[in-house]
């Protein structure tokens, strides 16, 4: 079990990309800030993708050991905000606005709530008026010759 831990210690999460990745999505919500939160993250994504760990244990042997290194979190928070952002840091930003302007907005209605809403002909908070009109145009027809299902084949061919 200790060569599981001493691998652990040596793994370098700075240079695996998908741990800082990961990392990037949980800095916006400002995670990285306690020590044992990181050390959960870390111990969490190495128990998921690179070998299995008891994590229990690795805490304890951990609190137990006079020579455990602080994690510094700023120099790890400096290289996120160095790097330029991706199309998956604009999705995060994206999914948080709305998630910020969900908790902006009342809270839930109850189906009978809708109902009676839409009943009245007013309008229901959070639901987007789309502009449908028809455009009385007849429809074009095929093109294409209509596929035989198999059971036609079988009796065209007899």
């Amino acid at each position: 079990m200790e060569s599981v831990f001493s691998r652990f210690d040596s793994y370098n999460f700075e240079a695996d990309r998908r741990f800082q990745e990961g990392l990037k999505g949980l800095n916006k919500s400002n995670i990285c800030r306690d020590e044992t939160k990181q050390l959960d993250m870390k111990l969490f994504f190495y128990n998921r993708f690179i070998e299995p760990i008891d994590q229990t244990s690795y805490k304890q042997r951990r609190s137990a050991s006079s020579h455990v290194t602080p994690v510094d979190c700023s120099s790890i928070v400096e290289q996120l905000n160095q790097a330029t952002p991706s199309d998956s840091d604009s999705d995060i930003s994206k999914k948080e606005t709305t998630e910020t302007s969900a908790e902006t907005e009342p809270e839930q209605l109850s189906f009978a709530e809708v109902m009676r809403l839409i009943q009245e002909g007013k309008e229901v908070p959070g639901v987007k008026n789309l502009d449908i009109r028809p455009t009385n145009e007849s429809p074009t027809p095929p093109q294409m010759e209509r596929i035989l299902k198999p059971w036609e084949v079988a009796s065209v061919s007899k």
